[in-house]
């Protein structure tokens, strides 16, 4: 079942970076993905990369979840200030994202339940 969990999570933190190289937002003609713009597309890769160091081993659970929650953050605001400020429409690459890094968090608690118990 662990190995499960873990080869579960780091298809959820490549997932992830898929998303941030797709579409996060367009405007007109215009497409952008999550690193060009004021997208913090970058920080959700770091983030994912902090996550995936912390995947294999039952003592850096928490690493994993942290950075699951950080990467979580750093997408919906995005979605959010993006809506606000630049209009148009959310890309198949943002939501991605948001759908990877939630449920890395989601496996990141099971883990970590699964461990304690």
């Amino acid at each position: 079942m662990r190995l499960r969990l873990v080869i579960s999570c780091q298809l959820a933190v490549l997932a992830g970076i898929v998303g941030v190289l797709g579409p996060w937002r367009h405007v007109g003609a215009v497409s952008l993905d999550g690193l060009q713009g004021p997208h913090d597309g970058w920080l959700v890769i770091v983030a994912l990369l902090l996550a995936l160091a912390g995947v294999g081993s039952l003592a850096r659970t928490g690493l994993t979840l942290v950075a699951a929650a950080a990467a979580l953050y750093f997408v919906v605001d995005n979605l959010l200030d993006d809506r606000a400020a630049l209009g148009g429409s959310s890309g198949w690459g943002i939501w991605l994202t948001l759908l990877a890094t939630g449920a890395l968090g989601v496996l990141a608690v099971l883990a970590a339940v699964r461990g304690s118990s």
